[in-house]
């Protein structure tokens, strides 16, 4: 059993009230978490000390995949040796941004992604376009809807993003990301 998954680790210790955060965003984005991949979960940290700490605990228990420099800070993901059940669907890998000149309600697990893939000859335009027609986003006073497209030196496939989270954090913090593909696609190209 990987060092991740003691029970001991705070990070295992949050991951339950994380799930359940998640879920309750998801069942208001009415997104069935089930019919779609669970690609990372996500880190966020407020001080460097912090995402050290966790980058140190993290890699007790897998490898660094990536550590590149998205938008002015270095962003980690870690492979884990054995995957997190997260949800139902086990879990790989975990992204650690190191912090930016940005404070965060709570450090502790902020967001997941999941894939939506592109259609056959779909635009990242035509893509953005279909997530939000499908399941209306925009429309529900309760949640915030961000769309972007992190650029990262090397990635050839386009990576647009779909963050959305509830507009009053103080009760529900994280945050359900939507991408066309896979961290580890867009890596490996």
């Amino acid at each position: 059993m990987s060092n991740l998954m003691e029970k001991s680790t705070a990070l295992y210790q949050e991951l339950p009230l994380f799930q359940e955060k998640i879920q309750q965003l998801a069942a208001v984005m009415k997104v069935n978490l089930a019919d779609y991949q669970i690609d990372h979960l996500a880190l966020r940290a407020n001080t460097e000390e912090k995402a050290k700490n966790w980058l140190t605990e993290l890699l007790k228990c897998g490898r660094i995949l990536s550590d590149n420099i998205v938008n002015g800070r270095p962003i980690y993901l870690i492979e884990l040796d054995e995957p997190v059940d997260f949800i139902g669907q086990p879990v790989d890998v975990i992204e650690l941004p190191f912090p930016k000149n940005k404070q965060y309600p709570q450090e502790t697990w902020e967001h997941i992604e999941i894939v939506m893939p592109f259609l056959p000859h779909e635009s990242v335009e035509d893509w953005v376009n279909r997530i939000c027609n499908t399941f209306l986003w925009k429309e529900l006073t309760q949640l915030t809807m961000k769309v972007s497209e992190p650029k990262v030196e090397g990635e050839q496939l386009p990576n647009p993003s779909i963050a959305v989270s509830f507009v009053d954090k103080t009760e529900n913090h994280v945050c359900i990301k939507v991408h066309p593909y896979t961290i580890k696609k867009i890596l490996e190209v």
